[in-house]
């Protein structure tokens, strides 16, 4: 039996933004700072946040489908001029002749087909409403490679053709769909890094620095903003 204990109307009135993947390291900073002006639900799996004045966080498990369902369906009233940020990933390292086939599966169910489940879910709203954002994360290992990073970036690879699919048939309804592409940031997969590696990381970007919270903030605005920003990615990497 599923249950999910929370209420959207615990906090009241609408909400505008849905955040997947919000315990994570850039997630969670993302949340924090999207919640100071927005009604948000935040998105997690598996760790427990905190609400706040603006946000609520719920934890729903985004490989089952039913989940997603009772999400949208029972607080539908609740979500208004919906943005979606899908920030929910797995990577497993791994070189790819050895890659455990069930991993490759595990990777581009939570990076792919949950993305495109929650967008399913919550496009019949979009529709009626005239008016989506649909923002896909990905990154610079993504769109580059890396040695032990081939499943991931596959997985992140296939989001494109994804999204410019859902831009073509679905600007006419007012929405949008675009992929962020973030390059090395403070928060994140860094936080693994030795110094010398991230040493190395910020001599090779162009402004000689690592990204911050804001910069995302920022890129997601612009998004938000423009109905005639469709189909595109961002790459929000500081320059190389």
């Amino acid at each position: 039996m599923l249950v999910i204990h929370w209420d959207l109307q615990l906090l009241g009135g609408n909400y505008m933004l849905i955040i997947t993947g919000a315990s994570g390291g850039i997630g969670y900073e993302v949340f924090k700072k999207l919640s100071l002006e927005n009604k948000v639900i935040a998105i997690s799996n598996r760790n427990k946040l905190e609400n706040n004045e603006n946000g609520i966080c719920v934890n729903v498990n985004l490989l089952n489908h039913k989940e997603i369902d009772q999400l949208i369906y029972k607080n539908k009233e609740n979500l208004d001029q919906i943005t979606v940020l899908n920030l929910a990933v797995k990577s497993f390292d791994g070189l790819l002749a050895n890659y455990p086939i069930e991993k490759v599966r595990e990777t581009f169910e939570l990076n792919f087909f949950s993305n495109l489940y929650l967008v399913q879910a919550l496009l019949p709203m979009m529709i009626n409403q005239k008016w989506g954002r649909i923002i896909h994360f990905s990154s610079i290992v993504g769109n580059e490679g890396a040695t032990g990073a081939g499943i991931y970036a596959a997985s992140k690879s296939a989001l494109i053709g994804y999204s410019k699919t859902l831009s073509k048939e679905y600007g006419r309804f007012g929405i949008t769909s675009n992929i962020i592409e973030l390059g090395y940031f403070e928060k994140g997969l860094i936080e693994s890094f030795n110094q010398e590696k991230i040493k190395n990381i910020i001599s090779n970007t162009s402004i000689r620095r690592l990204g911050v919270t804001d910069d995302i903030i920022h890129a997601i605005k612009f998004i938000q903003k423009s109905d005639f920003y469709n189909g595109e990615v961002l790459k929000l990497n500081g320059g190389k």
